[in-house]
């Protein structure tokens, strides 16, 4: 590519855009790195592996009321606000309100029965009550997150949307390891999580009346509450519930190997294989916003030239996998060192794991435009029954991996489940878009 072109690829509202996500996205991954090697040396294997566990649990717990909600939402805000419709604006984001209340409850629910769930399962029922205090954080930072996250999106407020990410990602990190650190140990860690998500839902909502004082299209959050309890669900479940769920599929995909890891082995290798998996995907996490961006953008291109769509498809992934490629080899020769000096001699036993880590991580980069393109062209059903299928086939594969070949066995596990569903949905969503055609 010529000097030339790569001045006018900067000057494209998409890429510079995805620089600014990448830019607060690497600055948030950085905080949360740095925050969680100094808790993992405060803790220790053990108590980190507790602390692990109890995330898992409540991260599997909280999936309805996570990133799938507004996702989905964006979809259909979008179309309203590009038509400058203030009462299908106000529809979609009242039902939004509302289906974001309804899950809530339901999560609430599910959690009373996590302690008994992490006795049978780990034969210690306070990493239930661990996850109970997790999932409630997870729940209130979300509540108005959802909503200003959606608003900044369609009207490409991209700077306010980093800032949000950015601070909601450093400030629940940054006051549990505060707790820890004054020796709570992981009963602060994740209380620091609950004090965070208590500021971020009123930091949320104050965002969210920010922009309604420079965007009268957006209703003020009266009015919203209003429009929650008349907000018809039928019109837009539908939709939402397949994004939602396709979406919350990756985040199961992710909670999941540690989890089941936690089942056979101690919670000390709990932490070696979870800080392995955690520091490849912080290499992955450039690519994130790359994908947040084309859930916008894939949806335009389906509209306004379908070719097109094709070939963006085709060329964001293979750009994306030559990236993943070399964000993983760099990620793996650095791990001896970058264990060694962050985390200490006692978690230098992670690093062959990391090593195992190198084809789940080189092939990741393929996935990076799957979910936004199963959206843009309504497929989303498709893409959930090839993942049901693949956990379907895979747990009990997976919990016989590890039972077999302990840590090992959760590195091959995790390297199956996410190289299988993003080649299958790729070539599934490469054939359909080149038939259109």
């Amino acid at each position: 590519m010529s000097f030339i072109k790569v001045l006018n690829l900067r000057q494209h509202p998409f890429v510079r855009n995805v620089a600014m996500l990448q830019v607060g996205s690497f600055g948030g991954a950085i905080i949360q790195a740095v925050v969680g090697i100094i808790i993992a040396r405060l803790l220790q294997p053990e108590l980190l592996g507790v602390y692990s566990l109890a995330f898992g649990l409540a991260a599997t717990t909280s999936l309805v009321i996570g990133m799938g909600i507004q996702e989905a939402v964006s979809s259909l805000l979008g179309g309203a606000y590009a038509q400058k419709n203030k009462v299908e604006l106000e529809n979609i984001l009242g039902f939004m309100f509302k289906i974001t209340f309804l899950a809530t409850a339901v999560v609430l629910v599910f959690s009373a029965f996590l302690p008994s769930i992490s006795d049978k399962l780990y034969g210690n029922s306070v990493i239930g009550v661990y996850a109970i205090i997790i999932t409630v954080a997870a729940i209130l930072s979300s509540f108005f997150f959802t909503l200003a996250y959606s608003a900044f999106q369609v009207t490409g407020r991209i700077k306010a949307l980093t800032c949000l990410i950015v601070t909601d990602q450093s400030l629940r990190s940054g006051l549990s390891l505060v707790l820890v650190a004054t020796g709570f140990g992981v009963a602060g860690a994740v209380s620091g999580h609950l004090i965070g998500a208590v500021v971020i839902f009123i930091l949320s909502a104050s965002f969210f009346v920010w922009l309604k004082k420079r965007d009268l299209i957006f209703p003020d959050l009266k009015q919203l509450i209003i429009n929650a309890k008349k907000a018809n669900i039928k019109k837009y479940f539908s939709f939402t519930l397949w994004v939602a769920l396709d979406r919350n599929m990756g985040n199961l995909f992710m909670a999941l190997p540690v989890i089941l890891t936690g089942v056979y082995v101690t919670a000390s290798e709990v932490s070696f294989f979870k800080l392995a998996f955690g520091y490849i995907n912080l290499a992955l996490s450039f690519l994130g916003p790359i994908s947040v961006l084309l859930n916008v953008e894939f949806p335009k291109l389906q509209i306004e030239n379908r070719e097109k769509l094709a070939k963006s498809f085709k060329k964001v992934s293979l750009y994306s996998l030559a990236l993943s490629v070399l964000l993983i080899v760099t990620a793996v020769v650095v791990s001896p060192i970058a264990f060694k000096i962050l985390y200490g001699e006692n978690f230098l036993p992670s690093v062959p794991y990391v090593a195992g880590l190198i084809v789940y991580g080189a092939l990741y980069g393929i996935g990076v435009g799957l979910g936004p393109m199963w959206r843009a062209i309504g497929n989303v059903k498709v893409s959930i029954v090839i993942n049901l299928v693949i956990l379907g086939v895979g747990i009990p594969f997976g919990l016989w991996l590890i039972k077999s070949y302990g840590l090992w066995g959760s590195v091959v596990m995790v390297t199956v489940w996410f190289t299988v569903s993003h080649l299958v949905s790729f070539v599934y969503l490469f054939r359909k878009l080149n038939f259109k055609k």
